[in-house]
């Protein structure tokens, strides 16, 4: 079914490609009034033999390829023969404009097509053969973010991960390690000239309760080589490559996860964003340095969250060199069913200490798309989605219990120094601008202009039973009374949005004027803000 769908919508979008790319090269050669004169009854002819040829030569088809560069022949054979049926019949004087305006159409076309067309078959090739572990859709649909109430304020976006502990990590397993510990051998093979990383390692790991005849050490980004090991086999596993180049990340983890014992160690690495942005100025000076990072950061950041693009990078990339954020590693691995010991960077690379807890979550295609939708409860108690941008690294919804155990909470058990916000995102926040997509649910008529705050179920069956009945009656809106009462504690935002509700039951209108002008006074001269 959805390789009918893309063949008629890629069938669509190039009749409209042809038309405009036909009259856009026409315009410019010869102007408007000459189009309608001499053109427009060739126009139909010409769009005509060039889909004819598309249809019959399959080029809406990728049911049948084995690669992006067999669509490539394919698209190329198809054009080719468009371009001589045109040619041939302007010979024989059946048509009556200008080869300009043929050629430049026919390399318009193609060029949108080369990139669009094979972009869309990669992004539907990466897409199957990740279907569990990626998602290519503007709008993240994900339960684990659909059910999360973010805090109210923010305070700084460019804070450093939490550690959990300071304590070394002592593994469920039996304490008769005899000669068979992997400490000695973890050194003399391995760590001996990477002394840093090895005393990181044995700081926060007890060696002498590990087995070196369940320990798996790699230095490789090939799953090819955990692939076939045994299930609940390996107390600890151990790669010295960069976790960037993975082809597939969620894949790889998850196949560890299922090779470890439960308790077991996974020690890993990587590049962060942070260290490649300074590696850059160092590298190439400040000066130049932002440049280039800026470029880098487009293509190894953004393409791969974005339709059409995310297919495009991995065909290119492989998947390798990846840009990854700090944020984004953690909560892929809690969403494969580990947990952090410790971190610490090392040489340029973020060095981790993870324990297997549980099994990996079974939540089809995480958090990755620049939209979000939220599961919250509206009014009668009906389910609405309420749309933002995102302002948080990817898989920060997976990192909620580590924020609750390592953050420190504000009055009304609000996060503070949430680190999961990108520096993007606060100022998305600082500026409203996360928030425009609400007007959807605006237009919808599922929220009001002036309302109480939209809750999830978590954060709803935490308020008193008469206040839930109460909210049944209201629609949440964009501007809730929190910013004109600004409460500190949770019974205090209880009070506000009493006192709001039974005052809007009785005068619509003049509660939610009143309401609206106070709350904008706050914003703008009291400085409150949304997080």
């Amino acid at each position: 079914m959805k390789y009918k769908i893309t063949k008629y919508s890629l069938l669509l979008f190039d009749i409209l490609i042809v038309v405009f790319s036909f009259l856009f090269i026409a315009k410019v050669s010869s102007g408007t009034m000459r189009i309608l004169e001499r053109y427009s009854r060739s126009l139909i002819p010409f769009s005509s033999i060039w889909i004819a040829t598309s249809i019959v030569g399959g080029k809406y088809s990728f049911k049948t390829l084995r690669s992006g560069f067999d669509y490539v022949k394919r698209l190329f054979l198809c054009n080719t023969t468009a371009v001589a049926i045109i040619l041939g019949l302007i010979f024989l004087g059946k048509f009556h404009y200008s080869r300009y305006i043929v050629f430049s159409t026919i390399l318009g076309v193609s060029v949108i097509e080369l990139f669009l067309f094979t972009g869309v078959y990669y992004a539907l090739r990466f897409n199957r053969e990740n279907a569990s572990f990626a998602s290519i859709r503007l709008v993240t649909r994900s339960d684990a973010l659909e059910e999360q109430q973010r805090p109210r304020f923010f305070l700084d976006a460019d804070k450093q991960v939490p550690i959990l502990s300071s304590g070394a990590y002592i593994p469920p397993f039996s304490t008769d390690t005899e000669e068979d510990a992997v400490l000695v051998p973890l050194w003399r093979k391995y760590l001996h000239d990477n002394e840093t990383l090895f005393d990181f390692i044995n700081d926060y790991v007890d060696l002498t309760r590990f087995k070196a005849s369940k320990t798996y050490i790699l230095n490789s980004e090939t799953y090819y080589n955990i692939q076939n090991e045994p299930e609940n086999s390996r107390q600890t596993f151990i790669n010295l490559h960069r976790i960037n180049d993975l082809r597939r990340l969620n894949l790889y983890f998850i196949r560890v996860n299922e090779m470890l014992l439960p308790g077991g160690v996974f020690i890993c690495r990587g590049q962060t964003i942070a260290e490649r942005r300074n590696l850059f100025y160092k590298r190439y000076t400040p000066y130049l340095g932002v440049f280039l990072y800026g470029v880098d950061f487009v293509i190894r950041r953004v393409m791969p969250k974005l339709p059409i693009l995310q297919g495009w990078y991995f065909a290119i990339t492989k998947g390798k060199n990846r840009a990854l954020s700090e944020t984004e590693m953690l909560g892929r691995f809690y969403y494969c069913g580990f947990e952090l010991i410790h971190k610490r960077e090392i040489d340029g690379l973020m060095h981790f200490i993870l324990r297997k807890v549980t099994v990996p979550s079974t939540i089809p295609n995480p958090t990755y798309g620049p939209f979000i939708r939220l599961k919250r409860i509206g009014k009668d108690g009906k389910i609405i989605y309420i749309k933002k941008f995102r302002t948080m690294h990817p898989y920060s919804e997976f990192l909620q219990h580590y924020v609750f155990e390592t953050n420190a909470l504000q009055e009304g058990g609000k996060f503070k120094d949430d680190f999961r916000i990108t520096k993007w995102g606060a100022l998305l926040r600082k500026l409203w601008i996360d928030e425009l997509p609400q007007f959807v649910n605006f237009f919808r008529g599922e929220v009001s202009f002036v309302g109480v705050r939209a809750l999830s179920e978590h954060y709803f069956n935490l308020y008193p039973k008469d206040l839930q009945e109460m909210r049944f009656q209201v629609k949440p809106g964009l501007v809730p009374p929190f910013y004109a009462d600004m409460p500190k504690t949770f019974e205090e935002i209880v009070d506000s949005e009493r006192r709001y509700i039974q005052s809007k039951l009785q005068k619509p209108f003049s509660t939610d004027w009143r309401y609206f002008w106070k709350a904008l006074w706050n914003i703008l001269f009291k400085h409150a803000r949304s997080n």
